[in-house]
């Protein structure tokens, strides 16, 4: 799949959108509900602007390390794995983000000292990517697994290549 290079101007619209969603969840985050908080609690109503409805949260652990120098490719995709879908074993060219919504993910992945790391990530929970990192995720529950993935790529790279099993983890 090859993925469009946005203009500057298309990013930067991209930027304030993505600047102003971030700023209303903040503002009604620390109200603590809806717009009705922000009345009781004598503040001015903000200018109509554009309504924020958020599709996918997560606990993700840190660091999060996104080393990209120069443009880049976003793209966000919605994942939906029915039980015993896999994803194959895979890497990815620029770091990813990934939110598990409902379900849970199995992953698996080469780890130190010769040993095949195993990890599930529940519903509200979620992580990240590293760039040439081989790894597979799988849904092994009996339930359907949503997750949604944020791949930040070099312009013109896929967002996933194929890659075999390593020796770690036969």
């Amino acid at each position: 799949m090859r993925l469009p290079t946005p203009t500057r101007g298309a990013a930067l619209v991209a930027s304030a959108a993505l600047t102003a969603v971030f700023a209303a969840a903040l503002v009604f985050s620390s109200l603590g509900g809806g717009p009705a908080a922000g009345a009781t609690a004598g503040l001015t109503p903000a200018a109509p602007g554009p309504t924020v409805t958020p599709v996918a949260a997560a606990l993700v652990p840190g660091p999060i390390h996104l080393d990209r120098k120069g443009r880049s490719n976003v793209l966000t995709a919605r994942l939906d794995f029915k039980p015993g879908d896999s994803t194959g074993w895979h890497y990815h060219p620029g770091p990813v983000v990934v939110q598990v919504v409902s379900g849970s993910l199995t992953l698996r992945h080469a780890g130190t000292k010769g040993r095949c790391i195993t990890e599930v990530v529940r519903a509200g929970h979620g992580f990240t990517e590293l760039p040439g990192v081989v790894h597979v995720a799988g849904n092994q529950r009996q339930d359907p697994a949503v997750v949604y993935a944020t791949f930040i790529l070099p312009p013109g790279a896929p967002p996933s290549v194929s890659a075999p099993i390593p020796a770690t983890c036969h």
